[in-house]
């Protein structure tokens, strides 16, 4: 029956759905739709634009810590001890999405044609039926941020100055990195 095939794979495709984990720590693909994971360009010398894109299961907190930590990685690779965030915005990606519930893959309603009737709710049932469909909202997150990299020693009373070594040992062992494979 055609019917088996097409619900085993919407069942499969709705329990796979709520299996995301955190965008780790990793450069983005360009070629994607939305990229996640980390990019920068330097606009000048010494003055770069960093962004973090992550996905859905990634908290606010951490794009803007793994963004933290792609400044300093930069700052270091340019011979640079710290550097200035002179501009920077966190933006809410916000969708809404349809979540399906109540999955009957009878034919006739639960049990033959007395639960529901011949074709369940309204009409809409028979096989593979969804009883209720909720909208849920689903929120992903792009820090982005201008730096000013700089020598020397970073002053005390800067609260946008990072030193880099500083944000590396810090932040660095509590990134989540891809899995290799």
């Amino acid at each position: 029956m055609l019917y088996r095939p097409v619900a085993a794979a919407a069942l499969a495709a709705a329990l796979l759905s709520g299996c995301i984990e955190p965008t780790p720590y990793q450069h983005a693909t360009p070629d994607e739709a939305r990229a996640e994971g980390f990019a920068d360009v330097e606009i000048e010398p010494g003055r770069w634009r960093v962004t973090f894109s992550g996905n859905s299961a990634t908290s606010r907190e951490m794009v803007e810590t793994a963004l933290l930590y792609r400044a300093a990685e930069i700052t270091l690779a340019n011979g640079a001890d710290w550097f200035r965030i002179v501009d920077d915005e966190t933006e809410a990606e916000v969708r809404q999405v349809a979540v399906v519930s109540g999955f009957r893959p009878y034919p006739y309603g639960y049990f033959g044609s007395r639960g529901y009737g011949r074709y369940g709710i309204g009409g809409f049932g028979g096989i593979g039926a969804f009883n209720t469909v909720d909208a849920r909202e689903i929120r992903s997150y792009q820090a982005i941020a201008e730096i000013i990299l700089l020598r020397g020693t970073k002053p005390a009373e800067e609260p946008a100055a990072y030193d880099a070594r500083g944000v590396i040992s810090s932040i660095g062992p509590t990134l989540k990195r891809p899995e290799a494979g």
